[in-house]
């Protein structure tokens, strides 16, 4: 969790333009991930969490530089905003939420903030699941820990969008634990001759947040 305190002034400017930290678009958690699909190896997310997950993410962060995918959860992502349109008098509804970017930083490092083009659409009232990376492959290193020891580290994001309205908001800030370990998961993620690709949530690349029956090998 982010606080802040703003002096008066400051408040004052914050208060008088468009986009506001906005409690009507939350990011409500992070989604148990499914087991992927056997025949097709795809991992399919509904528009609501069927469950959230409880545990702590897990980045292998050598053996991910490997993979080269970005470390990615599955997250819930909630708009409370009512549907305001009334066909009596032709309004529209201007309460749907378009997210188009996420803001990634790393409290305690010195890896920079990471702003993460989307087009995630959350109808008003209602619900969507959305993949979103947290850490580039590239930095991976910069979190690696010597050896066989491991490193506690929070990604903590936020989502900026425009509502049909064409107002602009911003969601709370969302934090992240994440245990960051080197080659912790290598040769024990897939059966022995099967390369790691994968894994629901879509790889935290390659350190899943789930149990190694969700991860894809190929």
């Amino acid at each position: 969790m982010k606080i802040r305190v703003l002096a008066p002034a400051s408040l004052a400017l914050l208060l008088a333009g468009c986009t506001a930290e906005f409690s009507g678009v939350v990011i409500a958690g992070i989604c148990s991930p499914p087991a992927p699909d056997s025949a097709t190896l795809s991992c399919l997310y509904p528009a609501a969490c069927d469950t959230f997950f409880a545990g702590t993410a897990v980045l292998d962060a050598t053996t991910g530089q490997v993979s080269g995918l970005d470390f990615r959860v599955p997250v819930e992502i909630d708009n409370t905003l009512p549907n305001n349109a009334d066909t009596g008098n032709g309004r529209v509804n201007t309460n749907d939420a378009q997210i188009q970017s996420y803001e990634v930083t790393y409290p305690g490092t010195s890896v920079p903030t990471w702003n993460v083009p989307a087009t995630v659409t959350v109808r008003a009232a209602g619900t969507s699941g959305a993949l979103i990376r947290l850490i580039r492959a590239q930095d991976f290193a910069s979190f690696a820990p010597p050896g066989s020891s491991t490193r506690q580290v929070v990604a903590s994001v936020r989502a900026h969008g425009i509502l049909g309205s064409q107002d602009t908001f911003v969601t709370a800030w969302f934090d992240v634990p994440i245990t960051v370990c080197s080659g912790c998961l290598e040769g024990n993620a897939c059966p022995s001759g099967k390369t790691y690709v994968a894994a629901c949530p879509s790889a935290p690349a390659p350190g899943p947040v789930q149990t190694p029956s969700a991860v894809l090998c190929q």
